[in-house]
């Protein structure tokens, strides 16, 4: 190769850069006096620092001890170090390694030894993992339950469809709530992984706030009847347009009346119901019940999928192990919600009501 030596060490000192933004990680390179020689923008972000970082030392900008001890380790040893550290208690982690760099030869009295601090943010894919098994134990022990109740009142119904016939078709009645109640809970996990992938189209346009209440209202009131809670509306500035796909959101507040409905006990009083938030830029919708409540530190959970907050709560006579229903509804509404750029929440007072509000933007 011909050609100016020190243009060819900017050259490759240019190359070398270029390498390290390709890295999907940030990563610093430093020497024996953990003075940094080179970083990627990465690197920037995560120390959260203005360039240029070249000459100053990383434990300056790194105020992780373990992880600065664990680069002086590399130094001293030679050695790749490695370690899984867990900033904030424990709400990051980081996969953290220190890799020797060794450059033969010397220019200008200098020893060119590097070493590559490379960190990888693991908390989504711990999340993730968290999520997974979680969801692997919720569902196994969703199905569980029904299908034992299934096969038990099978075999029990083998044993009196010939002695007792009356009896054997309460047992069928019992297999019928149980296998719906399995049906509804695949259509809903079906539903809510379409929703989360996005695969679910939304068609957003204008509809009428009060249609919306009006709908849930009218698909809600035989279920209210039917268990002596008294279902009513509550309903201002009704005539505001909204932008949200009718269909889903009508679905939202059948779900959280069906909620409110199984937590009220008969006599109760549940209300649906909109507003124009001040401004008029927001309608609010809510449906407020005069039910058991929620706890205090249940409220922050209730949209998960598979939480159900305390079963005994709920009224026997609704579909599912308990009443309680599949733990799924809350988090297809909050998904819902979520797609129309609103926010779903909840309050309680326990023993005595809780609310659900969300928003959607107002159509000028």
């Amino acid at each position: 190769m011909t050609g100016n030596p020190e243009s060819t060490a900017i050259n490759y000192e240019h190359f070398f850069q270029q390498l390290l933004e390709v890295s999907v990680r940030p990563v610093i390179i430093v020497d024996h006096s953990l003075a940094i020689c080179f970083y990627n923008q990465h690197a920037v972000e995560l120390l959260q620092a203005t360039e240029p970082l070249q000459g100053i030392k990383l434990d300056a900008l790194l105020h992780e001890e373990p992880i600065v001890q664990l680069v002086r380790e590399s130094i001293q040893s030679g050695k790749v170090c490695q370690t899984e550290y867990n900033k904030d208690n424990g709400n990051v982690i980081w996969n953290v390694s220190v890799s020797p760099l060794e450059h033969t030869g010397e220019q200008q009295g200098k020893d060119y030894t590097y070493f590559a601090v490379a960190i990888e943010n693991l908390t989504e894919l711990r999340r993730m993992e968290r999520v997974r098994s979680d969801f692997i134990a919720n569902i196994s022990h969703e199905l569980r339950t029904p299908l034992a109740s299934v096969r038990l009142l099978a075999e029990t119904l083998e044993d009196t469809i010939d002695t007792d016939p009356e009896k054997a078709e309460v047992f069928v009645e019992k297999i019928e709530t149980e296998v719906q109640y399995l049906t509804d809970l695949v259509t809903e996990l079906l539903e809510l992984s379409r929703i989360e992938s996005g695969l679910v189209p939304m068609v957003i346009e204008p509809v009428v706030a009060e249609q919306l209440v009006r709908e849930a209202m009218a698909r809600m009131l035989p279920l209210a009847q039917r268990h002596r809670v008294a279902l009513q509306t509550e309903i201002q500035q009704g005539a505001t347009s909204v932008a949200a796909d009718s269909k889903q959101i009508v679905r939202v507040l059948v779900n959280l009346v069906h909620n409110a409905i199984k937590f009220t006990p008969s006599g109760g009083k549940v209300v649906i119901g909109t507003w124009l938030n001040e401004g008029g830029q927001t309608q609010q919708f809510f449906v407020r019940d005069t039910g058991v409540g929620i706890r205090p530190e249940e409220l922050s959970r209730i949209f998960e999928r598979f939480y159900k907050a305390d079963r005994a709560r709920a009224k026997t006579t609704f579909i599912g192990p308990g009443g309680g229903g599949s733990g799924l509804g809350l988090a297809i509404a909050r998904h819902v919600v979520e797609a129309h750029g609103g926010r779903i929440t909840a309050e309680s007072v326990i023993g005595q009501s809780s609310t659900f509000t969300f928003g959607l933007p107002v159509v000028t």
